[in-house]
């Protein structure tokens, strides 16, 4: 029975198998390296017949079978890596993909930007053109019930004098927010180093 298990693992492993079953020999006889490779590198061209002309121990059986079981395992990691970087690269791939695509949005989204706010700083300065030539009262009814960043942006846009006029007109809390507002978007007045 063993003699047919041994069979087997000889055809399965083939010649490589052989070769390495006979240098390993040749090691565990404690011929040392030289002679393993003088082995390995002597066979002769039909290395088959040797097959059958040699009985391998159960060490060297149970050797063949643990390398073949690592070539197996080996073959198995092989696959499974290049699977991963299949899976990578495809990843990489859509990831870029999706990359150019935003950026893509990005730059649309840019120009909508922009040309909305130029039409927004239009419209803004048209606001400010007509609250401007209304009396400071009339306008302040108006302006009281808007959001306090539209009235803000008008009142950027209008001359100093008007908009002094219509911060009277405004509701005293609307006001300050409003004045607070102004402050933080203008940078303070730099002091000269001319000054007395």
């Amino acid at each position: 029975m063993m003699n047919i298990e041994r069979q087997s693992v000889l055809r399965a492993l083939g010649l490589g198998g052989l070769m390495l079953a006979l240098a390993s020999s040749a090691w565990a006889a404690g011929g040392g390296s030289k002679e393993a490779e003088d082995v390995s590198t002597t066979l002769p061209v039909e290395a088959p017949q040797l097959k059958q002309g040699r009985a391998f121990t159960d060490t060297e059986v149970q050797v063949l079978l643990d390398l073949e079981q690592r070539r197996i395992e080996m073959d198995r990691r092989e696959q499974a890596l290049e699977l991963r970087e299949k899976l990578v690269d495809l990843m990489e791939q859509r990831l870029n993909a999706r990359v150019a695509e935003l950026e893509g949005l990005r730059g649309e989204m840019e120009k909508l930007m922009t040309s909305m706010s130029g039409k927004d700083d239009k419209e803004l300065q048209q606001l400010a053109s007509i609250y401007g030539n209304m009396k400071p009262a009339a306008a302040a009814v108006v302006l009281n019930r808007l959001d306090n960043a539209i009235v803000l942006d008008v009142l950027v846009r209008m001359p100093a004098k008007k908009s002094g006029k219509l911060m009277e007109a405004l509701e005293p809390a609307k006001a300050r927010y409003l004045s607070e507002m102004m402050a933080a978007r203008t940078p303070p007045p730099s002091v000269s180093s001319t000054a007395p």
